[in-house]
């Protein structure tokens, strides 16, 4: 009796395996190609409104501690879709976000400070340090990416 339940559970375990792994190769998001030039970083085909909905997913994000300042480090080479890189339910009375070294090589991209479903901010890209201030937040921020086809790489830091 012990020896078919543990079949059973077995089959069952091999079977929501092979259920997971065709889900995720299922994913119907590709690569956006990036179609208006090497020098323009505006998106194309994503909006605000997938920006803010979070409606569509990502690929080919990683996320590494980088060695010399422990600052939260985000790069791609191939970057397309939308993620939240950091997000808190506020009450206080400021809220400080500082980017640093937002370079872009290729594709398109934005980096932005969503606020109580509200994009507030659009972070300069190819910039060495910027950043953006919000007194006496009471709701939900979050500093979400979207990009096309993207090369990129930037650091956070909050205060």
């Amino acid at each position: 009796m012990e020896r078919i339940k543990k079949a059973v559970v077995g089959i069952g375990v091999a079977v929501f395996i092979a259920v997971f792994a065709i889900w995720m190769l299922q994913s119907d998001l590709e690569h956006i190609e990036d179609t208006n030039g090497a020098d323009n970083y505006a998106l194309q085909q994503i909006t605000d409104s997938n920006i803010i909905n979070m409606d569509i997913g990502a690929l080919n994000l990683v996320e590494a501690k980088e060695l010399f300042n422990n600052l939260p480090t985000f790069r791609s080479d191939k970057y397309t879709g939308v993620s939240e890189i950091y997000l808190d339910n506020l009450i206080a009375n400021r809220f400080e976000i500082t980017l640093y070294n937002t370079t872009v090589r290729s594709g398109n991209f934005r980096i932005v400070l969503v606020y109580n479903d509200e994009i507030v901010h659009e972070f300069k890209l190819n910039e060495l340090m910027q950043t953006y201030t919000l007194e006496n937040p009471k709701g939900t921020v979050s500093l979400r990416i979207a990009g096309e086809s993207a090369d990129f790489e930037f650091s956070y830091d909050l205060i």
